[in-house]
């Protein structure tokens, strides 16, 4: 997956607001800022959470304060956004942790949650505001009290979840440190990653179609709560060839419909529950005749997979180059060919009825007899995927993966 870093100042997507109660997700951050640069004078601060321990998933919460303090001679604004960002594969929407702001010595707040890239994303305002930034009094300090857990669908394989606190001072001076403070879920994995990984064939012709594979391999602990989705797009400098997908499912080929967007194509979803191994896509692009470019034509195949609902950022992502042929021209032998002999059977031949010769084809599946799409663990045992040929056709919600992005190179 293509590295993704949050923006220094966050955007809140499906913002809900909140006044000073429990919310969706967040978890806030530790450490202080030192030497604040003297434009922004804020000093960020965390008191200890208690009680101590890992947070359970449904279970007990912890409750800390968090400070800001303005050493300024005069009133500043604090922007008071939090990040919370898992440790894992599985990204976060804002339902998945539960957070209560109870201010001590602070102004009526409310929140509002939100998520970007894999984090999910609050926001403190003062109540009956949008969004607007507090304004703390000279050599004033505001406090919080946050009270922080997780709730039953906290990801099951993500192992931990950081809070940072994002005040925008280190925009001005990006030496200066993010105030984080990380929380264990309970129980504990094994945290991995998610990587996409293409085999195969790499070039398609109208004559030839190019077989190939699409692995997701999952590296850890835990198991998937949402199906997965990944979304394929095959561009280049513009005026692409067209080209046909074809996912190879429950004995055979089936045609990935693209209704949105010339090569762009949503797969099956690999289903919830996927946990360590691989799963398998055997895929086939054919080329229609009409179709043929004049000339090869260097295609860019990427792969990028999310969840299926929720936050669909992108978790995986990997890339290809597929070359698109264009048509061998027709050429009619010149001469006229040898007559060839009618061989005279020997008294001693017998004969017999050939036995039909089986067709060339590249279509054969490949170790799994109910499907190539299989899910391989641990154990060695195999799945298949549980998505019917209507659900690749579907022109609503199987093709609007909102959270893939379809990325558009120009060559």
């Amino acid at each position: 997956m293509s590295a993704r870093t949050l923006s220094r100042r966050p955007r809140l997507a499906a913002a809900v607001t909140v006044a000073a109660a429990v919310c969706g997700t967040a978890l806030m951050p530790a450490a202080a800022y030192a030497d604040a640069p003297a434009a922004k004078p804020l000093h960020i601060a965390f008191g200890t959470p208690s009680p101590a321990g890992p947070l359970a998933r449904g279970g007990a919460t912890e409750s800390y304060t968090v400070s800001a303090t303005n050493n300024n001679g005069k009133a500043v604004e604090f922007n008071a956004n939090v990040f919370g960002v898992p440790s894992g594969p599985s990204p976060l929407d804002g339902s998945e942790v539960k957070l209560a702001v109870v201010p001590v010595s602070a102004p009526a707040t409310d929140i509002e949650v939100g998520r970007q890239d894999m984090a999910m994303v609050v926001h403190l305002h003062p109540h009956g505001t949008k969004s607007a930034p507090f304004s703390i009094p000279a050599n004033t300090t505001y406090t919080w009290k946050i009270t922080v857990g997780l709730n039953t669908n906290f990801p099951a394989n993500d192992g931990n979840l950081t809070l940072t606190f994002d005040t925008g001072n280190y925009e001005d001076n990006p030496s200066h440190s993010i105030p984080s403070i990380s929380f264990q879920a309970s129980p504990s994995i094994r945290i991995g990653t998610i990587k996409d990984h293409f085999g195969g064939a790499t070039k398609v012709s109208a004559a030839k179609p190019a077989v190939f594979s699409l692995d997701v391999v999952n590296e850890a602990g835990g198991h998937f709560s949402k199906p997965l989705r990944t979304q394929l797009t095959a561009f280049g400098a513009g005026g692409d060839p067209a080209l046909d997908l074809f996912v190879w499912l429950e004995g055979r080929w089936v045609e990935v419909a693209a209704p949105d967007h010339v090569n762009t194509w949503l797969l099956p979803d690999i289903p919830t529950g996927f946990a360590e191994g691989t799963y398998h896509y055997k895929l086939k692009f054919t080329l229609p005749a009409d179709k043929a470019p004049k000339a090869a034509k260097v295609l860019e195949l990427n792969a990028q997979t999310g969840l299926s609902s929720g936050n669909t950022s992108i978790i995986a992502e990997t890339d290809e180059k597929i070359t698109v042929l264009p048509t061998a021209p027709v050429t009619t032998p010149t001469g006229t060919p040898s007559a060839i002999p009618t061989p005279t059977p020997s008294p001693s031949s017998t004969t017999s009825s050939p036995a039909a010769a089986a067709p060339a084809t590249t279509d054969a599946p490949i170790t799994n007899t109910k499907s190539s799409l299989a899910h391989t663990g641990a154990n060695g045992s195999n799945g298949t995927l549980a998505v019917g040929a209507a659900a690749l056709v579907a022109a609503g919600a199987a093709m609007a993966f909102a959270g893939l992005r379809r990325r558009r190179r120009q060559g």
